[in-house]
């Protein structure tokens, strides 16, 4: 029997060599932390210093997708599960937050949270029978979801409204005495929203949910020998983005007030894809990047709308082969390596 002396000091060995296995994790989550934090300082000096509608809207609609997209990344960038149904959770999010609003006069914000339940139950309740398929199989059954939930939007006419006259005058959102009709104030709204929900998948993201779904990426059959429930953690982050993106729609509901079937199409899912992996698919910031890069461009094609998911798909085809980590950490590490070689001078 070894004394305690020895007892203590191999505990205390142990423990040390633990803090050091796990300060790489606890540096990175501190580093997005911090980051996250001065996010929130520059969204705060834009609030107060932007003035025009026109940068205003394309912020909201840049933090809307990016919230869409962040669940995103969860599902593809982290787990591997490939989803190009999106458009289904964020059409039901604007849907739902709108018949509460409308139909049965409850507040906005009640609006939001019945979006992000209904959107996370849909998500549970497909979650099971997609999710037992893999690879292209899952990005066809996930794309045939959501062509079923469009063509339901379309044809709903007493709940949705159809794709003729759609939803028309939906109230603006409200929170507390504020009611926030003009893009100088739900600007606050989805900047504080995208924040939290940051911090959110930046926590899951460095916790052993997060290293649990990047094993599922590698590899399913080792994660399961490692003791990871895969069905469970599959199906539960798959049900976490179906909430994200739930509530983007009802964000996007309220920010928009007139909307139709029509938004909800295929060409969103793949959008919100492409959002990630032109951002980076390897960490929460690509879902920002990817999601402003993505909002700005369309007003630079106008001229070139019905080419538009074709230059979006040359893009990501390029970005996937030439700069398989993203366009964006591509020029992060651009950028680091420019500083490396002038400060090396």
């Amino acid at each position: 029997m070894k004394p305690a002396s020895d007892v203590v000091s191999l505990g205390t060995m142990n423990s040390v060599r633990a803090s050091k296995s796990e300060s790489p994790v606890s540096r990175r989550r501190m580093r997005d932390l911090v980051g996250i934090g001065i996010l929130a300082i520059v969204a705060t000096v834009i609030g107060l210093t932007v003035t025009r509608s026109f940068y205003l809207t394309m912020l909201i609609y840049s933090g809307i997708f990016a919230i869409a997209a962040l669940g995103m990344t969860l599902l593809f960038g982290f787990a591997g599960q490939i989803s190009i149904g999106q458009a289904a959770f964020f059409g039901v999010g604007a849907y739902a937050s709108a018949y509460v609003v409308m139909r049965l006069g409850l507040p906005s914000w009640i609006g939001s949270l019945a979006a992000i339940a209904l959107s996370g139950s849909f998500g549970w309740l497909v979650a099971r029978p997609l999710l037992r398929l893999t690879t292209n199989y899952l990005a066809l059954g996930t794309l045939a979801f959501g062509v079923i939930c469009f063509i339901l939007f379309a044809q709903l006419r007493s709940i949705t409204g159809g794709l003729d006259p759609g939803i028309l005058g939906l109230a603006p959102y409200k929170v507390g005495p504020w009611v926030l009709d003009e893009p100088s104030r739900f600007y606050w709204l989805v900047a504080v929203v995208l924040c939290a929900v940051m911090v959110l998948v930046v926590n899951l993201a460095h916790s052993r949910i997060g290293r649990a779904l990047k094993a599922l990426k590698v590899s399913e059959v080792a994660a399961a020998g490692t003791g990871v429930d895969v069905v469970g953690y599959k199906v539960a982050v798959f049900t976490l983005a179906a909430a994200l993106t739930g509530l983007a729609g009802s964000l996007f509901a309220h920010f928009q007030s007139a909307f139709n079937a029509g938004v909800f199409n295929v060409g969103l899912s793949i959008e919100l894809l492409i959002m990630i992996v032109v951002g980076s698919v390897g960490t929460v910031w690509g879902a920002l990047f990817g999601a402003l890069l993505v909002t700005i461009l369309p007003s630079l094609l106008e001229n070139f709308e019905q080419y538009k998911l074709l230059i979006y798909g040359a893009i990501m085809t390029l970005v996937m082969i030439f700069m398989p980590d993203g366009f964006g950490k591509a020029i992060v590490d651009g950028v680091k390596a420019m500083i490396r070689r002038g400060g090396s001078r």
